[in-house]
């Protein structure tokens, strides 16, 4: 049975957001004469502030799409750490304005910190995604600027996955860290000291299948005899093993 069977003859307009869009995803569609957007922004900014028409368009060099202009009632910048717009083609983090914008985070500093009020009393939003501003006006994502990676259209930090991997009462000592495969996706792998000799990858899964998400649990678990570290007692990344994984393009 063709997979594509479930699109409805009547459908004519695809909005794509929560996670990059590739050329390399909507070869099939772009056949079918569908109007595809590529949308972005955090749900911090009722989850819309820029959009894209990617059916007729170009992919960049990586195989990605911009994430476009900002909708009516926004405006999206790039910006440097002391919240100065960067000029066009350079990195910065993308900062949006006005409408959508929330209040904020009520009890939650870390994340409250985020939210900047200005002087005439805008609101905006530090996204934590870099990106940069193409000569035609439209902005390019780029990635996160911490640890955060997007799965699945949902973010994660690995460091959140570490600390539960350690709960585990087979786990004497865990790392987590995040790669990309070659189609630039990413995807977490495990490192771990087994707390004892019987220690099965099934029950550590079990285990944090019970406390995480899905899409949390990392797709790979790499024994170690030990985790490899600096001179400084910091974990050495540089030390521990790359388990490649292939890109798929479905």
């Amino acid at each position: 049975m063709d997979r594509y069977n479930c699109f409805p003859s009547c459908l004519r307009l695809l909005i794509s957001g929560g996670d990059v869009i590739r050329a390399a995803y909507i070869t099939w569609l772009r056949t079918q004469n569908f109007v595809i957007y590529n949308t972005y922004g955090p749900s911090e900014t009722t989850v819309c502030a820029t959009y894209y028409r990617v059916d007729n368009a170009e992919p960049l060099d990586d195989g990605t799409y911009p994430v476009g202009k900002a909708v009516k009632g926004v405006s999206v910048k790039i910006l440097d750490k002391d919240l100065n717009e960067v000029p066009d083609g350079m990195t910065g983090e993308i900062c949006i304005f006005g409408e959508g914008v929330s209040r904020g985070y009520l009890g939650n500093p870390s994340e409250q910190k985020n939210f900047v009020i200005l002087g005439d009393g805008t609101r905006m939003y530090r996204s934590g995604d870099l990106g940069y501003r193409l000569p035609d006006g439209n902005i390019a994502f780029l990635h996160r600027k911490d640890r955060q990676v997007m799965i699945l259209g949902k973010r994660i930090e690995p460091e959140e996955v570490e600390n539960v991997l350690n709960e585990s009462p087979c786990v004497e000592r865990g790392v987590v860290r995040a790669f990309t495969d070659e189609h630039g996706l990413a995807y977490l792998t495990a490192y771990f000291v087994p707390s004892h000799k019987n220690c099965q990858i099934s029950r550590i899964k079990r285990f944090l299948h019970s406390r995480l998400a899905d899409f949390m649990v990392p797709e790979f678990f790499v024994k170690m005899d030990e985790i490899p570290l600096t001179r400084r007692g910091k974990v050495n990344d540089s030390a521990l093993p790359v388990v490649m994984k292939e890109g798929t393009e479905e």
